[in-house]
């Protein structure tokens, strides 16, 4: 996102902190992130940054079923 004006919804930093939110939530908002970045990198024929974000976007589901 650097250089892009892009900001996320919330700060990082108060992700799962001082927000209240759990680490359920936390997983859930960053997989709702990796599913734009996925498809955004489908788009643009970026086979291989989509793959690794696949990955992240598993392991961000995978912890929030373990945060139930």
């Amino acid at each position: 996102m650097a250089g892009s004006g892009a900001r996320p919804a919330v700060s990082a930093g108060t992700v799962g902190k001082d927000s209240g939110g759990s680490r359920r939530e936390t997983a859930e908002y960053i997989a709702s992130i990796l599913l734009g970045l996925r498809q955004s990198a489908h788009e643009a024929e970026l086979p291989f940054l989509a793959y690794l974000i696949s990955v992240a976007l598993e392991e961000a589901n995978e912890e929030t079923q373990k945060a139930e």
